[in-house]
This record gives structure tokens, C-alpha cells and sequence, in this order.
């Protein structure tokens, strides 16, 4: 079996309410295995015997929009992958705290060549963006007053595809 994290994007934001109890029982009788949940904000983690993490996405995706009737894109990343983004940080040493923050964006599919051109593009002084193949680390120095999260939500925007992003602790915490 193959352990995988499903990072759902944007629920529990607004109306669009999925409670972790009711998904983890959905996932369970769509045939997923030791199925758990972190925090509100959609991190799943899972076992399946399929190693087509494309597949295990849409299958997820349908489902959400067949019970809750808003589209969820589901962003897929095997255990051993997310082992790799940890392990591959850009900002080796850097410890979050309350005036810096680290988050990992996770895309949904390959950003195309456009893609440095966009992180270039975002970078400042407050914020500092690295690509590694499907994840995009940013470092955020909050006392520069500057708003949190902003260039995040502009990333999305710019690459044209969907993506997620969750903070350092969160990243570290679902690996299972």
C-alpha cells in the first residue's frame, strides 16, 4: 500500500463546510485505507493500493462534488515525496516564528515555462519564492508590514493552475 497526503483546497472557508468525520467515513466507503485527518483545513491522509496518484485526485474530486456540490480540487503528494519537499527546503536552518513564516504551495500539475518568470515576478523584499518541481516555498518576513499571504494567492493566479498551501508545521506534521 502506498501512503499519500490529499491537500484539499479551500474548505471550511465560507460555505463551502466539509467535516474531517464525514470524510474520512465518505473515503472509507470509497474503498480508502487507514484514513485520518489533520486539523480543519482538509489534509488527508491515506493508503491505497493504486500508485496513480492523477487517478486517486479525480476519484476524490468527484466524490466531494457529488456529496457537497462545490468543486474541491484535491492535491495529491505521496508520503515519500513530501518527505523529499521537508528535505529539500530552500531555507535550511530557518525556524517560523512570528515574524517569519515558511509555506509550501503544492500545485496540481506541472506550472510550463512561464513559471520563473511568475516566482521572479514575486519576489521582494518580504517574500521569497523557490520552485522545486511542483511545490513553490515561500519565506514571508512579517515585520516588514506587509500582508501574509498575499503573494500566495497572486501565485495561484499567475501559473494558471490549481494549488494549495499549507505552512511549514502543518507539511511536517502529516507525514504519517
Amino acid at each position: 500500500m502506498t501512503r499519500y497526503v490529499a491537500f484539499l483546497r479551500a474548505v471550511n472557508v465560507g460555505k463551502r463546510i466539509v467535516k474531517m468525520e464525514h470524510l474520512r467515513q465518505l473515503l472509507d466507503a470509497a474503498g480508502f485505507k487507514n484514513i485520518t485527518t489533520y486539523i480543519q483545513s482538509g489534509n488527508v491522509m491515506f493508503a491505497s493500493r493504486s500508485n496513480n496518484a492523477a487517478a486517486l485526485s479525480e476519484k476524490i474530486e468527484k466524490l466531494l462534488l457529488a456529496t457537497y456540490g462545490f468543486e474541491v480540487p484535491a492535491i495529491i503528494r505521496q508520503v515519500s515525496e513530501l518527505e523529499n519537499v521537508i528535505k529539500n527546503t530552500p531555507f535550511p536552518g530557518v525556524v517560523p516564528d512570528k515574524t517569519t513564516q515558511v509555506y509550501i504551495t503544492f500545485l496540481s500539475g506541472n506550472a510550463g515555462p512561464h513559471a520563473p518568470g511568475v516566482i521572479a515576478s514575486l519576489q521582494s523584499a518580504a517574500e521569497t519564492l523557490h520552485m522545486n518541481n511542483r511545490e513553490v516555498y515561500t519565506l514571508i518576513r512579517k515585520n516588514l508590514e506587509i500582508k501574509p499571504l498575499d503573494v500566495i494567492a497572486r501565485l495561484e493566479k499567475k501559473l494558471g493552475i490549481p494549488c494549495t498551501t499549507r505552512n511549514w508545521a502543518t507539511v511536517n506534521k502529516v507525514i504519517w
